[in-house]
């Protein structure tokens, strides 16, 4: 099969799942990042011919992520190895890394101590990574990542061998369950908390891609309809006890709970609270502060 029949079978047998353009998309992507095609060899040479390419088109057609089937998502200028049971890094989220490093452009002389962040809801670790990697040129920084499930947490470690980094630190820890003492008596006290946590309610799943729903891990995803805000409430009171004074909470929210969790927020304490919208202008983010 070459480049164009490639292309051309992707467009028809996508079409009914993902519409013409997304699927001419999805093809184009599968021919550089798994096949080492670039998009200027696409178009200049597309007879160029493409060895066993039935397998990724008949897994795209199943509905399957072309990230999982390529190994990695593209997060901050870098690549993150992802598959089955790790979330799959958002455009929107690398929105919320650079709003974090904006506002923490600190210089190790101005601070001597380490500077030290706490990404909750690792999954990956692109957030870790990404803020690790973009602020420990400008200061002496500690950072570290949890999450509950032992395959995200492969992942977030093996992206170390990918950048041969020694942070950020990656454990097991359950935010609704977990031991929090011995939590607050490894970490110490931090500077900046953040988590993308669980926050697409149940009710949405209709309105959900079949990409998302039957490939990508629920745990990750969706929350009660009951109580929707259950990890940011949790996360915040670790945050009113982790942090120090002026510490910083960030959070990726549910533009449908932005209202409810700015006045959990206010109702715990915390001040300068704000709701930021993404790029699309959609509500997206929430910061407070500890007083």
């Amino acid at each position: 099969m070459t480049v164009r029949e490639f292309i051309d079978d992707c467009k028809r047998r996508l079409l009914p799942l993902y519409g013409k353009e997304e699927a001419a998309s999805l093809a184009s992507r599968a021919l550089e990042d798994i096949f080492n095609i670039s998009r200027t060899k696409q178009i200049t040479y597309p007879d160029t011919e493409i060895n066993n390419p039935e397998t990724v088109i008949t897994r795209l057609e199943s509905g399957e992520p072309i990230q999982y089937i390529a190994g990695f998502e593209y997060f901050c200028g870098e690549k993150f190895k992802v598959g089955p049971g790790v979330l799959i890094p958002r455009p929107e989220t690398e929105e919320l890394v650079n709003l974090i490093c904006s506002e923490s452009n600190l210089r190790a002389s101005e601070f001597p101590k380490p500077f030290k962040i706490f990404d909750i809801c690792t999954g990956s670790g692109c957030i870790a990574w990404s803020l690790h990697k973009k602020l420990a040129e400008t200061m002496n920084l500690e950072s570290y990542g949890c999450d509950i499930s032992e395959t995200a947490l492969k992942y977030a470690k093996n992206q170390r061998y990918l950048y041969g980094r020694r942070w950020p630190m990656f454990f097991r820890y359950d935010v609704l369950n977990g031991d929090f003492q011995a939590l607050k008596s490894f970490i110490g006290k931090l500077d900046i908390i953040v988590s993308n946590p669980p926050y697409i309610a149940e009710k949405e799943k209709a309105l959900m891609h079949k990409n998302v729903l039957d490939f990508e891990p629920e745990q990750a995803l969706f929350v009660s309809d009951k109580d929707p805000l259950l990890f940011y409430r949790k996360i915040a009171e670790m945050a009113q006890e982790l942090l120090y004074p002026g510490g910083k909470l960030y959070f990726e929210i549910n533009p449908l709970f932005a209202d409810g969790l700015e006045q959990m927020l206010k109702g715990k304490g915390f001040c300068n609270i704000r709701l930021i919208s993404d790029l699309t202008g959609r509500i997206r983010f929430a910061s407070a502060i500890v007083p």
